[in-house]
């Protein structure tokens, strides 16, 4: 899965950046669009808003994991390749991996930058 990034709110651009990490590819490469503001593009779109769409803010990066995977299996089916999904116990433990790994991370991160701002 590759996506790209057009958002209005910086904010939750670089929450999504940081979230996703690799993943985020220019439009061009990109499986699908992940977009604060409805837009028409030639490409796939995965809607986030504080009212409606297919992830509602506020949100967590697992809630955040959990939705993108099933935009994408659902794209996949759309498009006839059912062939390429992965079996989905291999789907859900790789995305458990990643979301360990990207909480892991950034709780590390943030203990630094609290310990940067107090001084310890």
């Amino acid at each position: 899965m590759k996506v790209a990034l057009v958002c209005q709110s910086l904010l939750l651009s670089r929450a999504l950046k940081s979230f996703l990490g690799d993943i985020v590819v220019p439009y061009k490469q990109c499986d699908f669009v992940i977009s604060d503001k409805k837009i028409e593009l030639d490409k796939p779109i995965f809607y986030i808003s504080s009212t409606e769409g297919n992830l509602i803010i506020p949100f967590s990066k697992s809630s955040l994991f959990i939705e993108l995977d099933k935009f994408f299996q659902h794209l996949l089916m759309l498009h006839g390749n059912v062939d390429d999904m992965m079996p989905q116990s291999k789907t859900t433990h790789a995305l458990e991996e990643k979301i360990t790994a990207l909480t892991e991370k950034f709780r590390t991160e943030l203990i630094q930058t609290i310990r940067g701002y107090y001084g310890n």
